[in-house]
């Protein structure tokens, strides 16, 4: 079946119209499920991820993958951190959340690396960076057949669980999770304001 899933999405020479379909159609999908992307697919997102803008070539952006059986053992971990930072899970919110990875097939962590150092690219550019990497990604799994859902919770506001993933707080700011799969449903369009609303026009000033 994983085979079979591959050959139906790989990539193709798109035209203009199918690029802006793609991403006209994109949506967040928390509920995937196997199979996951192969190993030859997630390079490919992570080919797309490194297009993001880049001021002064930082290469800020990091991904860690993570797979089953470990992404259940990620979440009984995180379930702990949060619980020892103050804010524990309820109770029925960690049910749903065991069940929910217990069908994710793959889990990428996301983070940058802070660069203090460079006066002309303030963290801000970078933390934008960041999203637009992410985003790239989002899009060439979407294009490729996946959905994906980005969640900021399991512990990624904790100092445990962004160290225990290899990102020392100090050195790198931790973003969240993708969760990335064969959506579970098919996905109904999601409801989006317009794109002409959010656009206003600026006009020099009369002298």
């Amino acid at each position: 079946m994983q085979a079979q899933h591959q050959a139906q999405v790989q990539a193709q020479p798109a035209s203009d119209s199918d690029v802006i379909r793609v991403l006209t159609s994109r949506r967040s999908v928390k509920s995937v499920v196997a199979p996951g992307p192969s190993r030859d697919q997630i390079e490919l997102a992570l080919e797309a991820a490194v297009r993001a803008p880049d001021h002064a070539a930082l290469r800020v952006w990091r991904f860690a993958m993570i797979e089953q059986p470990d992404i259940v053992e990620l979440g009984e971990r995180a379930i702990e951190a949060v619980a020892k930072a103050g804010r524990p899970m309820a109770p029925e919110k960690q049910v749903k959340t065991r069940e929910w990875l217990k069908g994710v097939p793959l889990l990428v962590a996301m983070a940058y690396q802070i660069h203090h150092d460079n006066p002309k690219v303030p963290e801000l550019e970078q933390t934008l960076s960041m999203g637009a990497a992410v985003m790239n990604f989002q899009n060439a799994m979407h294009a490729m057949g996946y959905a994906s859902f980005w969640s900021t919770g399991l512990g990624t506001f904790t100092e445990e669980v962004p160290t225990m993933l290899g990102f020392d707080t100090l050195d790198y700011r931790f973003v969240g999770f993708l969760a990335v799969g064969t959506p579970a449903f098919t996905p109904t369009p999601a409801t989006r304001t317009p794109g002409k609303s959010i656009l206003t026009r600026w006009t020099a000033p009369k002298a």
